[in-house]
């Protein structure tokens, strides 16, 4: 793999606990494929470290660190440090497959976790099924990489489906008497996923969708949005929800702002609110976010208690991905545990099929994937502020 593919080997930083690689491993991880190697557990990463979608699987990757390095520093799971390798696709599905592969059968990692995106997961899901590796918690909520559209036993979620998110949304709307609705995705998988539940959400809901704006995909510019924001305007929309994870909402907000047009915007929960606040300053007030994780700074929940702690100790910055990303390392751990030793692919499985909550939060699998069916509403106040 080329320099592009993977990122600088380190063995201190940001994330001590990952193990990076630019331009290759320097030696091959030797370990049978359903078995932990001695001494270590090495989970597997692809993910954006490099495009639009970069600023989530950091913050995630931070998250989840925070935990792995607190397990690690107590002694590890069952006497075995974990270790994660993590791999930069840069948002693209065929270097994602590449990586997935390379992962599963040169590196031999134990499992996959936190791949991000919906097309990525789409692309893989077979891949997983066949060679049957656990993958954990990718993040997206598409509806049609999950049950009960697709169920791939090794496939587990956390965060509630876009499904669950744009139907929360739409009831919202109803009630508030909010009719017209309109629509900005990118020309890619995980924005038509969204399409799709928008427009059985607006009939479920009787609202109306008025008009939908599609732009190029992973291309945040001024001039990519610039025909979305003409057709939009047109509409005369209430209501603009964006179908977009990227700092595409950024752009298309202040350009919409700039021709004169006045909407409510809402995002989904890959939103991120504070790149929201920074780029957008004053005109972020009023952008309703939907949220599938407790308010990390309000939030009375154990597990948000502590991943406040976790993050003070090292002088980590809270946020929403951040903490999705500590609460997935939790829930893994626990199931590693529960896994016993040796620690196999299927009692690591096992394990996480016996998971009902982390730390008060709810994540369920015995019957299904799914995880969490959390979602609720906030929006930006003043500041940056988070209302809900």
């Amino acid at each position: 793999m080329d320099r592009r593919h993977l990122l600088a080997l380190l063995s201190s930083g940001a994330f001590p606990a990952l193990a990076y690689s630019q331009g290759g491993p320097k030696s091959p991880l030797k370990r049978h494929p359903s078995e932990s190697a001695k001494g270590t557990i090495v989970l597997g990463q692809t993910a954006d470290f490099s495009a639009s979608r970069s600023l989530i699987s950091k913050a995630y990757a931070e998250g989840s660190d925070l935990v792995f390095q607190e397990v690690n520093a107590s002694g590890g799971v069952h006497g075995r440090r974990i270790q994660v390798l993590l791999l930069d696709d840069g948002y693209d599905i065929k270097r994602a497959e590449d990586n997935v592969r390379a992962l599963n059968e040169q590196h031999k990692v134990f499992a996959l976790v936190h791949l991000v995106g919906t097309g990525i997961v789409d692309r893989v899901l077979p891949y997983v099924g066949q060679a049957g590796i656990p993958l954990v918690h990718p993040i997206t909520g598409a509806d049609n990489v999950r049950p009960p559209a697709r169920h791939v036993r090794e496939a587990f979620f956390l965060r509630a489906s876009y499904g669950r998110e744009v139907d929360r949304i739409a009831s919202h709307l109803a009630t508030l008497g909010i009719d017209k609705v309109s629509l900005l995705i990118e020309d890619e998988p995980f924005g038509h996923s969204v399409r799709n539940n928008v427009e059985a959400a607006v009939e479920k809901h009787k609202l109306n969708l008025v008009a939908t704006g599609v732009i190029p995909p992973n291309q945040p510019t001024a001039e990519a949005v610039a025909p979305a924001v003409k057709s939009l305007l047109k509409a005369h929309p209430k209501v603009i929800l964006f179908g977009s994870a990227g700092p595409v909402v950024e752009k298309f907000v202040r350009a919409y702002h700039e021709a004169g047009g006045r909407a409510q915007f809402y995002c989904l929960s890959v939103a991120n609110v504070e790149r929201l606040v920074r780029d957008l300053g004053s005109l972020s007030e009023g952008i309703v976010v939907a949220q599938v994780m407790p308010d990390v700074r309000s939030s009375n929940l154990p597990v948000v208690r502590d991943y406040r702690e976790a993050a003070a100790k090292r002088g980590t910055a809270l946020g929403v991905f951040g903490l999705e990303g500590y609460l997935s390392a939790r829930v893994i751990v626990q199931a590693l545990r529960d896994a016993g030793e040796p620690a196999t692919r299927a009692r690591f499985i096992a394990g996480l099929e016996r998971q009902s909550q982390v730390g008060g939060f709810p994540v369920k699998y015995q019957d299904a994937r799914q995880g969490s069916p959390f979602v609720e509403l906030s929006m930006i106040g003043r500041r940056g502020k988070s209302v809900r």
